[in-house]
């Protein structure tokens, strides 16, 4: 299994730009490592949720919605036709910081894909996957395999961001 796949190039200018006057939005999950939920899954429920998870001052972020915008468009060209998106949402991690993936077991993870969107990185950002290691590149959509156990580490002198997105093939009895 492939750990890592770049997709496609984004122009994150703009929304990383914006990210300084947005990080309070981001709540802290461990020591080093913050979350934004965008859109998430509804409580007990496993699967995505249009009604869930959206902050609403992540709502009324418009590098965010054009950047996701972006994706949605430039992914149908190199994606099978009928995507549709599951969570969304952004971490950061402090300078020092690092913290540990266990491989994803949850039912959800056999129905959904994830992508990653760095933001805001350096070249102490270390992501590991399985075997696999990567160093994040601004602006490049890489699918990556949350079903491996994986590591993340900030060894940089700055927080890095990233969007993480979780995709799947629309089913056709999903209407």
């Amino acid at each position: 299994m492939t750990a890592f796949a770049a997709v496609l190039h984004l122009d994150t200018f703009e929304l990383a730009g914006s990210l300084r006057t947005r990080w309070g939005l981001f709540k802290t999950e461990e020591a080093g490592h913050r979350v934004l939920r965008i859109r998430g899954t509804a409580k007990g429920a496993e699967e995505s949720d249009d009604k869930f998870g959206a902050y609403p001052a992540a709502q009324k972020w418009p590098e965010l919605g054009n950047l996701r915008g972006e994706i949605a468009r430039r992914a149908e060209a190199v994606m099978p036709p009928g995507i549709e998106y599951g969570r969304i949402f952004m971490e950061m991690l402090d300078a020092g910081a690092a913290m540990e993936r266990p491989a994803e077991t949850a039912p959800y993870f056999t129905r959904w894909s994830r992508a990653i969107v760095a933001l805001r990185t350096n070249p102490g950002v270390l992501v590991v996957c399985g075997a696999e290691t990567l160093i994040p590149q601004i602006g490049w959509l890489t699918v990556v395999s949350p079903r491996l156990p994986g590591y993340v580490a900030n060894m940089g002198d700055h927080p890095a961001v990233w969007l993480a997105l979780d995709f799947r093939k629309k089913d056709a009895t999903d209407g």
